[in-house]
């Protein structure tokens, strides 16, 4: 699990620097694999406006530049195709050092001087992203320093992960477990719920219920895929080891990195009739997204609409019904699938996904709504759009039982040989989210915990 140390500091923010949140993870046994800083060093290079374009007069690829710094006005010799007025972007000034180890300097390109550099994201060092320059919201203030826009005093934190913590696959889980560690509270994002103002909803049947037993969805209609990912969902994703696609998918992603819970979007115009969560039968086939087709072993769960396989339960979705660059209406899935039914599934056709990776170590079962409120929350926020009614098929005696669990004080002190304060006790309950109710009797003190 890679994640931003800043973006879980926004939840939980103990006292001590990198290394002592690094030590007191490792001792709690979330293994620390690796830290790395976000960014390497990235002096002088600051927000700036291009003002106008002009053809190099000795090349056919080449365009001279005016850039405003805020205190002053720069020409630049740049060959990105989307080099054009009024686009704010990075400006590496003479003197600038990129994570590179490059240092820019005064230079005549072609006969034209060129008093800097505007860099691509490889350059800057945020992805390796080279087609163009990067380009930064019309509202980054100009003269800003990028390494303090993108917030890039942060390290990347990798935690190896054993197969039964499955629970600290999130921001959320990493966030209570450090939180419990120094006695301190959570801090949650605001998560209103959302009213739904649209009549659209999308017909689902579950047909495996032990598998599959909860199944929750929602159409968004009306978003407009013109919209960008901001650069703080980009820069979030990006230290967690995702690359930013678009709004849609990368909504889903920064919601299963946030809160742990995996969800699938669908094009809603793509789909035909009602889904349904099948097992497979002998011989069906489906093209995954990035194209390849694959044949689908028998009894694995399938997610299906009328005109056939749309997704391999828990995994990936298809081809047929996938987002693109035109998407206007989505429908978002939001399920529950047994880790038992999913044990293996994955690697049986060759495929290792975030999403097979958390299902198969097992979800929060009650997190499905929570999630699929967040992800259309955020949504609308970035690219609009309005809601349809909740979709929510439930098979409660499919779903796993809360089991409670006995623990007596008499056994604290024999097993730790020490006694602990009731109240320490009842704080470490509360800070891990469990329930946990007293009773003293005359003969044993004991708490049920569920």
């Amino acid at each position: 699990m890679k994640f931003s140390e800043r973006w879980m500091r926004e939840w939980v923010n103990p006292k001590g620097d990198t290394d002592s949140l690094v030590t007191q993870l490792t001792m709690a046994g979330l293994e620390v694999d690796s830290v790395e800083p976000v960014s390497g060093p990235l002096e002088n290079v600051i927000l700036a406006e291009i003002i106008s374009v002009d053809t190099h007069p000795n090349s056919e690829n080449l365009k001279i530049c005016l850039v405003d710094t805020g205190s002053d006005q720069l020409q630049i010799v740049c060959g990105a195709p989307n080099a054009t007025p009024g686009i704010r972007v990075a400006l590496a000034s003479i003197g600038a050092v990129l994570p590179s180890g490059e240092k820019i300097t005064k230079a005549s390109i072609r006969g034209i001087e060129s008093l800097g550099m505007l860099c691509s994201e490889k350059e800057l060092g945020l992805s390796e992203e080279n087609s163009g320059i990067a380009q930064f919201p019309l509202d980054a203030p100009i003269g800003a320093s990028i390494y303090e826009y993108l917030n890039l005093s942060d390290s990347i934190i990798d935690v190896d992960l054993t197969p039964n913590r499955g629970d600290c696959l999130s921001i959320l889980g990493i966030a209570r477990e450090v939180g419990f560690l120094n006695e301190i509270d959570i801090t949650r994002p605001d998560f209103p719920l959302l009213e739904p103002k649209l009549k659209d909803k999308q017909e689902v049947e579950l047909m495996c219920f032990d598998e599959c037993p909860k199944y929750l969805g929602q159409v968004l209609k009306g978003i407009d895929p013109r919209v960008p990912t901001p650069i703080w969902m980009k820069e979030k994703l990006r230290r967690a080891g995702l690359r930013s696609v678009d709004p849609v998918v990368d909504v889903t992603n920064y919601v299963m990195l946030e809160l742990g819970q995996p969800l699938h979007a669908y094009d809603f115009d793509k789909l035909e009739g009602k889904i349904s969560v099948r097992r497979s039968t002998q011989g069906e086939e489906i093209v995954l997204l990035g194209g390849n087709e694959t044949a689908i072993e028998r009894g694995s769960i399938l997610i299906t609409d009328e005109a056939g396989p749309i997704g391999s339960a828990g995994i990936m979705g298809g081809q047929r019904t996938s987002v693109s660059a035109c998407t206007k209406n989505v429908f978002l899935e939001s399920a529950f699938f047994s880790p038992i039914s999913l044990s293996g599934k994955a690697r049986t056709h060759g495929l290792s996904t975030d999403a097979s990776h958390r299902f198969e170590r097992g979800v929060d079962w009650e997190g499905q709504e929570l999630a699929l409120n967040r992800a259309i929350q955020l949504l609308q926020e970035i690219a609009g759009g309005e809601a349809g009614p909740l979709t929510k098929e439930v098979n409660e005696k499919g779903l796993p039982k809360i089991k409670i669990v006995n623990l007596r004080q008499a056994q604290i002190e024999r097993v730790l040989g020490i006694a602990i304060e009731k109240s320490k006790i009842e704080r470490i309950f509360s800070r891990l989210g469990l329930v946990a109710k007293f009773r003293d009797s005359r003969s044993e003190k004991v708490w049920e915990v569920s």
